[in-house]
């Protein structure tokens, strides 16, 4: 009877429903696009962005220490899987409290520990303190392919420009995945508060002439009828809590940021007028004729340089003043 029964159970389970089946890349690395720097004199930390990729060794060892460009392609053809973006919010800690679609957000309820349901955006994103982040998922041929690497980008024109490089790849060749690519570190300029700044954003760009793009779409069907690979879920801890690269030592002095001009406001427009000997009706009647308005209240910034140009116009040059106390 005992023979039986072994000889009912011979047969060898090798595989498992839902599980054998399954596929999935390795994260060989992250590469970001900045380092953290730490002032020796005030022990603050700071983040600083770069014009080029930070990369781990095995990639500047083919690309050297600053790279502004990596040949890479993209595994699969699934944008929200090689390129997840999101609303985050970590807070103090180092995991991720909250993430939104922009109408709805799951946040932990910091009572009872548990996911709840908020509206989004919040009033955490227009404080800072929740911020656009993405991360790109890409094999880099040259390095190595077997594996991916990753890129963490909170940039709203990288972030554009990188869905749209892959839209338009995908129009032109029917897809996006595994295509001979280009990713740069560009220069744009952007605008925040009214000041005009620089950065180095992502875009990504296919390198081909019509007769590449031809050759590329032939392989189209084959590559989109491949068995699909899962990829490594992202590494989504805190940026502010990444480890410091560079201990900054005190800044020379011929390199310090230069102070700000004070914001000249209607005062200063009232001090020159008098200066030139106007009299309150003449005053308004100067500020009528080249502003057309009546009440110093409704001046914009540009309101006070122009009266200031002018005022300084009708100024006689320096010989010609009558002396004063200033002059002696």
């Amino acid at each position: 009877m005992e023979a039986q029964t072994t000889q009912a159970f011979k047969p060898r389970v090798t595989t498992v429903k839902g599980l054998s089946d399954r596929r999935r890349l390795p994260r060989l690395g992250i590469i970001r696009l900045g380092i953290k720097k730490k002032s020796a004199k005030t022990g603050k930390e700071y983040p600083t962005e770069t014009d080029f990729f930070v990369c781990p060794e095995e990639v500047q060892k083919v690309y050297g220490d600053q790279p502004k460009e990596l040949e890479v392609m993209i595994p699969i053809n699934d944008l929200e899987s090689v390129f997840p973006t999101a609303y985050k919010y970590y807070g103090s800690s180092r995991g991720l409290k909250c993430q939104g679609n922009g109408e709805i957000a799951y946040r932990v309820n910091e009572q009872t520990k548990e996911m709840e349901d908020v509206l989004c955006p919040c009033d955490l994103l227009e404080s800072g303190k929740c911020k656009q982040s993405a991360n790109l998922m890409v094999i880099i041929p040259k390095v190595s392919v077997g594996g991916v690497y990753q890129v963490r980008t909170s940039s709203f024109n990288s972030i554009v420009d990188i869905q749209s490089g892959l839209d338009y790849v995908s129009a032109l060749l029917g897809r996006f995945a595994m295509v001979p690519l280009k990713l740069r570190r560009v220069k744009t300029e952007t605008h925040h508060d009214g000041q005009k700044q620089s950065h180095y954003t992502m875009q990504i760009i296919l390198d081909a002439n019509i007769d590449m793009i031809n050759q590329m779409r032939l392989d189209t069907s084959r590559i989109l009828e491949h068995p699909r690979f899962a990829l490594p879920t992202p590494v989504d801890e805190n940026p502010e809590l990444d480890p410091v690269d560079v201990i900054e030592e005190e800044e020379d002095q011929s390199k310090q940021e230069t102070p700000k001009p004070k914001k000249r406001t209607s005062n200063d427009v009232f001090k020159a007028l008098k200066s030139l000997g106007y009299d309150v009706e003449a005053m308004k009647s100067f500020i009528k004729e080249n502003t057309g308005k009546e009440s110093s209240k409704d001046f914009t910034q540009e309101d006070i340089e122009l009266l200031l140009a002018k005022a300084k116009e009708q100024q006689p040059p320096a010989e010609e003043r009558t002396p004063g106390s200033d002059d002696i």
